[in-house]
This record gives C-alpha cells, sequence and structure tokens, in this order.
C-alpha cells in the first residue's frame, strides 16, 4: 500500500518531508520545541514590535509599551497552542485510528494474514511525539513571512501573510499521512481534513486572544 499525498506541489514547498525526517531521526519533543519552536515562533512578535516602532503601520496609536504587551501575550500564545495542537492531533488520531480499525475488524475476520482489532490499534497509534511534530512543522511559513514586516507596506504583508497561511494549512494537511503512518489514502484525506479543521480552530483562537489582549491595553490606557 502507497502513502496517501495530495496533488503535486513544487518541491520547494514540501516541508512534510522535513517533519517526516525528524519523526525518522526520533527529535525528542523538548529538543524540538527548543531550538525549533522558541526561535521561529519569536518571530512574529519581535517583528510586530520592530514595525511598530520604526514605521508607521496604523497600529491605532500604540505606544511602545503596549506593543510590548501584545506581543508577549502573542509569543505565549503561540507556545501554548503548539502543544494544545498537538494534543488534538494525538487523541483525534488515535480516536479515529480506533473507529477504522473496529470497523475493519468487523468486516475480516482474524486470520494470522489479519492482524486482530489489539495489534492494529497498537500499530497505528499516534505518539505525541509524531504529533508535536506536525504542529510545529505547519506554521513554519507563518512565522518566517513576519520577516515582511521589514516592508512598510500593509498591503504586501497582508498578500504575504495569506499565502503563508495557506501554505501552512497545506503542510498540515499534506504532512498528516508520512508523519501520523497513515497508508490508506482514504485514511490520509480524511485525517487530513479533520486536523485542517483544528488548526484553523486553534489560529482563530489564538488571533482572538491577541485581539482581546489588544482591546484591554488600548482600553485601560484610555
Amino acid at each position: 500500500m502507497q502513502l496517501a499525498h495530495p496533488p503535486h506541489m513544487p518541491s520547494g514547498l514540501h516541508l512534510e518531508k522535513v517533519a517526516r525526517w525528524i519523526r525518522q531521526q526520533h527529535v525528542p519533543t523538548a529538543a524540538l520545541f527548543l531550538f525549533y519552536v522558541v526561535p521561529l515562533s519569536a518571530l512574529p512578535p519581535l517583528m510586530f514590535y520592530y514595525a511598530g516602532t520604526q514605521f508607521d503601520m496604523q497600529f491605532s496609536g500604540l505606544n511602545e509599551k503596549q506593543m510590548a504587551v501584545i506581543a508577549s501575550v502573542f509569543y505565549a500564545a503561540e507556545l501554548v497552542m503548539s502543544f494544545i495542537l498537538a494534543g488534538f492531533i494525538e487523541g483525534m488520531g488515535n480516536a479515529a485510528f480506533r473507529i477504522m480499525h473496529t470497523r475493519y475488524e468487523m468486516l475480516d475476520y482474524p486470520t494470522p494474514e489479519q492482524p486482530s482489532e489489539g495489534v492494529l490499534i497498537q500499530l497505528r497509534k499516534v505518539d505525541f511525539r509524531d504529533a508535536y511534530t506536525l504542529a510545529a512543522i505547519s506554521p513554519t511559513p507563518l512565522w518566517l513571512v513576519s520577516l515582511a514586516l521589514f516592508i512598510p507596506n500593509l498591503a504586501i504583508v497582508a498578500t504575504l501573510g495569506a499565502f503563508a497561511l495557506i501554505l501552512s494549512l497545506y503542510i498540515l494537511f499534506s504532512a498528516t499521512p508520512s508523519v501520523l503512518k497513515i497508508e490508506e489514502e482514504g485514511e490520509g484525506i480524511l485525517m487530513g481534513w479533520v486536523l485542517l479543521t483544528v488548526g484553523m480552530v486553534g489560529w482563530a483562537a489564538m488571533m482572538y486572544l491577541t485581539f482581546l489582549t489588544w482591546g484591554y491595553v488600548t482600553g485601560f490606557a484610555a
């Protein structure tokens, strides 16, 4: 059986191969967090603060202290969200595998060639390390696109940001089969869409928290 893959994309966009390589190298979650997530996720809040202090980016008249508070909250939300997203990926992945394997067990009576339900579930279990690898790799374009804030043009920044969001969602969808070791094409597509939805909800929650903080610091200053 072949791993499920989405339609072909340019080789330069294949960050899912990086995620698969990290999983194969057995990189510990702590190392991935400290040396990948922590530095890269610091780019957006740092660039937000830089752009707000160096350029007129129409930040509603925020002062440096207010921008520092918003940037700090957003940074903390990014770090926490990486673990929350990984937990959702692990939990939903294992739940989906149990449902699908139970269905297979009902349709195919166990034989020496067809493992039992328990063996199947054990072979297809989603580890937290694999789930965190997927959660850490997928937002990479969103972290890197924040460097566009060196350009004092909101139209360019918004365009690049939209492209980066689409690319991050694509990586989350396309890397799901290989990172979570899904061989059936139907399972891979289904799990990809499930995790894609989870990722969008998580991103929306993080942005909501950021704007909530924005409103709080501006209202407090007023």
